[in-house]
């Protein structure tokens, strides 16, 4: 899949794409005073304040913190058992000061740097993730994803947007756009054979077929071709921004401002599966 700029995909790479969307969450924590901590963001249940601890408390997990007891059953924005993990580390980080979540989020960044830049790490070494044991190919990309969105919902809360030409953006990109056909496949749309171009314009820029078709099980697979195939019954463009806000769960379709031509309903309905995060 063509993606411009190019999304990075060796160990430096992503190393340098980590480094830039963890320290782009430093700097807009670190400006930040007590009334802008809470201001709510697009992320359900998550204040700006909240946003940073996840970030740090994610690489916690990674750096070896067990997962905390700590009861979450309270919080309707927990839908399943892994945003139970997810809010329990959280969870444990609320009492404490924006300061301190900055110092933690400073310290855990440094020693994650320091880790992946070891001379004997390749992306087949092993790490920890929320998931379970991984190697570094597996977890950087997932990371990088996550705290680029969480960057993003920094952003749009505090009103400083940017962020959107970078590393990260590109490779959070190419992440939405790896798991929009499953979701696309799983809405039960296009199996009658349809296809859809979706073109992401702005800082990174992709266009793309999706189709879906039934594998031998009969389950419908989704497959994304690059380019716009000729044929196709709907066609959705949107800017980079609105992509990625679609494809993190934040904006609702009438938000978008996404240009339609072709199959109307069959566009809005692509519009409205495409969520890729849990």
């Amino acid at each position: 899949m063509t993606i411009t700029p190019p999304p990075p995909t060796d160990l430096s790479g992503l190393v340098e794409a980590f480094a830039q969307t963890t320290g782009a969450v430093l700097d807009l924590a670190g400006g930040l005073d007590e009334s802008q901590a809470g201001l709510a963001t697009e992320c359900p249940g998550w204040t700006v304040l909240d946003q940073v601890r996840h970030v740090a408390s994610i690489e916690a997990l990674i750096l070896g913190e067990p997962v905390p007891d700590h009861d979450v059953s309270s919080h309707a924005h927990v839908r399943n058992d892994f945003g139970v993990i997810i809010e329990k580390y959280l969870e444990g980080r609320r009492a404490r000061s924006l300061q301190d979540v900055v110092d933690e989020l400073t310290e855990v960044r440094e020693r994650r740097l320091a880790d992946l830049g070891a001379p004997d790490q390749t992306l087949e070494s092993p790490s920890a993730s929320p998931f379970g044991p991984a190697t570094h190919g597996d977890v950087l990309p997932m990371r990088v994803f996550d705290i680029w969105c969480h960057e993003q919902d920094l952003r749009e809360a505090l009103g400083v947007p940017g962020g959107l030409d970078t590393a990260a953006a590109a490779l959070s990109v190419s992440r939405g756009l790896m798991g929009l056909p499953r979701k696309i496949a799983q809405a039960g749309l296009l199996a009658d054979g349809r296809r859809v171009v979706i073109e992401v314009t702005g800082p990174v820029a992709t266009t793309f077929t999706v189709s879906v078709a039934t594998n031998e099980a009969g389950k419908a697979i989704g497959k994304a071709s690059a380019g716009a195939d000729d044929g196709t019954a709907a066609r959705v463009a949107l800017d980079t921004r609105a992509f990625m806000r679609r494809i993190a769960g934040r904006w609702p379709v009438d938000q978008l401002g996404a240009e339609i031509s072709g199959d109307a309903s069959l566009a809005a309905q692509v519009l409205e599966a495409m969520v890729v995060t849990p």
